[in-house]
Formats: structure tokens, C-alpha cells, sequence
């Protein structure tokens, strides 16, 4: 979903309501019953979850069904190695609608910007707990504006130490309160959009269930590290893995990504570093959790020893 050049570039605080004021779907928020099968819809993905861009009271709305064309088995196969391997939450349909909506609500809760919901638009062709109707943000998402050549890079750095900060705050307060739900178990830079400015949060299916909530930052933060080094490559990931460490205001928080990488305890992490350290630098990958930690904690080291 794209937006006008000038737009995503507006530095008004329109972008804490990200649909406009004069949205019909926005405004009318009346009880609505529907049938899917008497839409005309746009079909926009479908595998684990259904998506499609469908009518709403003259707008335009985004309907995802998490029920996708995934066998019942394989939805089985995944929870159990979420819950048992990975230490997910579970992958079932209804689970991974509930686990959203507690997501967006934890979210908004302390002002971060999602995806407004339409609960009261009710599908009688659709199961109850299985979907949810989205506003429709014609953001542009991280993946693409700074993949973009036409914008400096000067500016794109600059929208990223822009956004570090509001990173940060999401960090503090989800080690503060404890809460998981505050925790991007998909985070990467495809997950996040810039709309007027400022930035909306999406796919919050599954979370991370285990309760240190610091080795949780350290996990999102290499996520999001390694995802700018495959999709932007080191032309911009140098630069912005250095913003990074500039202005992420807590720097003993930030060092929890290299803890997470080279402390926990996890069988499965340890088995994972050692298979790293047995590696030739050559063989390895070139953004790796390990290598993104290492990146980080060199600079961390030469900030300290600065000072």
C-alpha cells in the first residue's frame, strides 16, 4: 500500500488518527451485518490467514480471516512446535485472532498506533472467533521506503532516528509492566509503515511466552537488525545499525541483544552458538543473530570506552 510522496513525508500529528477525519468507514459505527459472499473483495493474500480489501459504508476496509487454506493437521504441527520448541503462542486460528486483538489493545493502550478495528462489523458467513475487520492505512511500509531510491538517504536516516526512540519507549515499558503482548514476535522492518509522518504497527499473531521480558527486547531487536541487512544490505545497514546505538536512549538495554545471542541459556540458543563459532567467517551467514550481536556489541564497547 503506497502514499503520495508528499504525504508520507508530513510531520503533522494527523498520523496519531491514521484514517482521515472524514472517513465514512471511520465515522459510521453503527452495528453492520455482512455476508462475504455478497462482496465484491480484492483478494490480497491467503495461506495461513485470508486477506481482502472489501466495500465498507463507501469506503474501503481490510477483512483478514485467520481460518487461511492451511490443513487443520499442519495448524497442529505448528502449535506444537511453537509451544514445546520455540516457545510461541499457539498457532490455532481462533488463538492467533485472540493473541492479536490483546496485542493491539496493549499496544494502543500506551499510545502506539495500529490498525484501527471495526468490531462491530459481524460476517454471518464467517466464524465468530476467527476474523477481524481493518481500517484500511495507505501507508508506505519500512521495507519499501527504504529500499526506495528516489528518497535521500540522509532523510531516511533521519526517519529512522526518528523512530529509535519510540522503539525504545515500547521496550522500557514492556520490561517495566512484564507484558509479552508489547513484544513483536514478527518483528522486522516489513511490519512497520510510515503514514503522516509517523508510524502504524501491524501482524501481532503469536507472542513470545516466556517472562524475561529483557531477553524478549534482545530477541526483537536482532530481528529487526538482521531484516535490515538482508533487505537494505550493508550500504544501509552500517549507518543505521550506528544510529541505532546513538539514539536508543537506554544502552544497557540495548546490550540485551547481545545477551540474548551469547547468554541464554536456551539449549536450543547454545546448540545455535556453537554451531556459529564452528563456522569459518566465510561460511557464515552475513546477518546472522551472532553477527548482528557482535556488530552491536563492538560499538556499544567503543561508546563505553569514549566516554
Amino acid at each position: 500500500m503506497q502514499s503520495d510522496p508528499a504525504e508520507k513525508r508530513d510531520t503533522s500529528d494527523a498520523w496519531r488518527d491514521p484514517l482521515p477525519h472524514d472517513d465514512p468507514v471511520a465515522r459510521d459505527r453503527a452495528p453492520l451485518r455482512l455476508r462475504l459472499a455478497d462482496l465484491e473483495k480484492t483478494h490480497l493474500a491467503g495461506e495461513g490467514n485470508f486477506l481482502w480489501k472489501i466495500p465498507l459504508r463507501g469506503g474501503v476496509a481490510v477483512l483478514k480471516v485467520y481460518y487461511g487454506s492451511r490443513s487443520p493437521l499442519l495448524y497442529w504441527k505448528k502449535t506444537f512446535g511453537n509451544l514445546v520448541l520455540t516457545g510461541r503462542s499457539s498457532h490455532m486460528p481462533a488463538a492467533r485472532c485472540a493473541t492479536e486483538m490483546r496485542c493491539i489493545d496493549a499496544w494502543e493502550k500506551h499510545g502506539f498506533t495500529c490498525f484501527p478495528r471495526y468490531p462491530e462489523v459481524r460476517f454471518e458467513d464467517l466464524p465468530d472467533d476467527g476474523y477481524m475487520v481493518f481500517g484500511f492505512v495507505p501507508g508506505k511500509h519500512f521495507r519499501d521506503y527504504f529500499r526506495d531510491p528516489k528518497i535521500p538517504a540522509e532523510e531516511k536516516l533521519a526517519t529512522w532516528r526518528r523512530w529509535v526512540p519510540e522503539w525504545h519507549r515500547r521496550h522500557r515499558i514492556a520490561v517495566e509492566t512484564g507484558d509479552n503482548h508489547l513484544i513483536h514476535e514478527n518483528g522486522d522492518v516489513k511490519h512497520v509503515m510510515l503514514w503522516k509522518g509517523g508510524f502504524v504497527y501491524f501482524d501481532f499473531e503469536m507472542i513470545y511466552t516466556g517472562r524475561n521480558l529483557r531477553t524478549l527486547v534482545g530477541r526483537e531487536i536482532l530481528a529487526y537488525m538482521r531484516s535490515v541487512g538482508r533487505f537494505f544490505g550493508p550500504e544501509l545497514y552500517e549507518p543505521m545499525m550506528d544510529a541505532l546505538v546513538a539514539c536508543y536512549p537506554d544502552k544497557a538495554l540495548l546490550m540485551a541483544a547481545w545477551e540474548c545471542a551469547y547468554r541464554d541459556p536456551n539449549l536450543f540458543m547454545r546448540f545455535a552458538r556453537f554451531l556459529d563459532r564452528t563456522l569459518k567467517p566465510a561460511n557464515r551467514k552475513p546477518f546472522s543473530k551472532y553477527g548482528v550481536a557482535r556488530d552491536l556489541k563492538k560499538r556499544l564497547d567503543a561508546l563505553s570506552l569514549s566516554r
